[in-house]
């Protein structure tokens, strides 16, 4: 194992917990959006000092822009209620065309991978996306240790610094996993993997590279 997807594992091994292999996780587009009602609320983060440093200089600088259009926007023209009806409007076109454009790439990965998931929300392939899409973050790395397949999330939203921070994202016990089986296509050396439970659930994963996901898959398959 390259040390870059090591060592991010050690600090969320239980005691004992031995870590077989561990690797980037690639997303698939084409897995299903989680329902609203299944969301956790989301807490925006708290800006770093340079964000408040960078926010606050920029704000000076819009200040001497936005008091000139002050007296516009509160002209009878922009506060009419035609103006504000079409401010709406155009506020679900963008909100359409942005799912518009997720629903496309769902549709592309679904056509190049085809199914990617079976089973309800409450099946173990279901909770586990739910509490993958609960954790926040960006998943980017997955492991199999003696007792469990984890993801971590990058929390780190900075433009600045770009080191990952890690955190945990979704684990589940191999008591549950009844398989993990490469999938037959691939695309540009992307990897697909799909690992099914013993309700019948399953759920595809992924790695960037091929030989990635078959070290992952052999190391299954040897009940390593």
């Amino acid at each position: 194992m390259k040390p870059e997807y090591r060592d991010c594992f050690l600090p969320f091994l239980q005691p004992g917990e031995r870590l077989v292999i561990a690797c980037d996780y690639f997303a698939n587009a084409a897995l299903p959006s989680v329902p609203a009602e299944l969301r956790a609320p989301t807490v925006p983060h708290a800006p770093s000092a340079i964000e408040e440093r960078v926010r606050g200089v920029l704000g000076s600088a819009l200040g001497a822009v936005a008091r000139p259009l002050g007296a516009v926007t509160n002209s009878r023209l922009v506060n009419n209620p035609l103006a504000r009806a079409a401010g709406r409007v155009g506020d679900r076109v963008e909100r359409t065309v942005d799912a518009l454009d997720h629903a496309a790439d769902r549709a592309v990965e679904k056509a190049i991978w085809g199914t990617v998931m079976d089973g309800g929300w409450n099946s173990t392939a279901g909770r586990f996306l739910v509490d993958l899409t609960n954790a926040g973050g960006t998943p980017r790395r997955q492991a199999m240790t003696d007792s469990r397949l984890i993801l971590l999330v990058d929390r780190n939203t900075s433009w600045r610094d770009t080191t990952p921070r890690w955190d945990f994202g979704v684990a589940v016990s191999r008591t549950d996993i009844a398989r993990i089986n490469p999938h037959p296509k691939a695309v540009g050396g992307r990897g697909r993997f799909d690992v099914g439970f013993t309700d019948g659930s399953w759920i595809a994963l992924g790695s960037a590279v091929r030989t990635h996901m078959e070290a992952f898959v052999s190391a299954w398959n040897r009940g390593a």
